[in-house]
């Protein structure tokens, strides 16, 4: 809760809070009125007016006239076509971003990593995406043999493989194909995203990034959490001449 020794101003501390609380769906639709926050938080109305106008100058809450102040906080959006970090994408929208390695290592090939590196054998990389401390993207990433023991000479936690490749290990990045589709996640992949334990979707990117000769440089399979992520892409329509 509230640390009233902390530097950090307790309006901010609320706000700081609150937007945690939205992130994890602890609000969903209106939020308390302001005496039930008052109690919680131990704090001046004052206080939680200041953490709530905050709130809506960011965009997380909108106040509805007449009927009380409602969540309306938007999904991290990633616009594809190009080669964005999650860093990059996270840090646009205000939030913290964080990334943990589960485990790494060589591994046997599943069928579709042995089919495009044509190995049997692999690197793999396990690792959890977090904005705000909150769950978002579990990522599943292959690399061929020499790319791998190579990236395991380096600390791959909170940092971008992409950085690492390119400016470490002078590898070009140069093209990706990308398919992004609905799944059900499984029980062990909802825990570790927080998701609650009855039916829900998420959504699974497939990415292949090349070199330039279009060598396969890295394959990567994500499990993005539906309520928290969003794709977006610019269409411009064909004219006819």
């Amino acid at each position: 809760m509230l640390d009233k020794k902390n530097s950090i101003p307790l309006h901010l501390q609320v706000r700081n809070i609150m937007r945690n609380e939205i992130l994890k769906g602890t609000y969903t639709d209106k939020i308390p009125p302001e005496y039930e926050l008052m109690e919680k938080f131990t704090v001046s109305r004052a206080t939680i007016r200041r953490a709530i106008r905050s709130l809506i100058e960011e965009g997380v809450l909108e106040p509805r006239q007449g009927l009380g102040t409602f969540v309306a906080v938007r999904p991290i959006e990633e616009w594809l076509g190009n080669l964005s970090t999650f860093f990059d994408i996270v840090g646009e929208m205000g939030m913290n971003p964080n990334i943990q390695v589960l485990n790494q290592g060589v591994v046997t090939a599943p069928q579709d990593a042995a089919k495009i590196f044509k190995t049997k054998e692999v690197y793999e990389t396990n690792r959890i995406r977090l904005a705000n401390d909150i769950p978002i993207v579990l990522e599943k990433q292959y690399y061929p043999l020499e790319v791998g023991r190579k990236l395991a000479e380096f600390d791959l936690n909170n940092v971008s493989t992409y950085d690492v490749l390119e400016a470490s290990l002078g590898v070009n990045l140069w093209e990706a194909k990308q398919s992004i589709s609905a799944i059900i996640p499984t029980a062990m992949e909802k825990k570790l995203l927080g998701l609650t334990a009855g039916p829900c979707c998420a959504l699974l990117s497939k990415r292949l990034v090349t070199d330039p000769a279009g060598n396969p440089l890295e394959y990567e399979k994500s499990i993005y959490r539906g309520d928290m992520y969003a794709f977006r892409i610019n269409l411009t329509r064909r004219r006819k001449l």
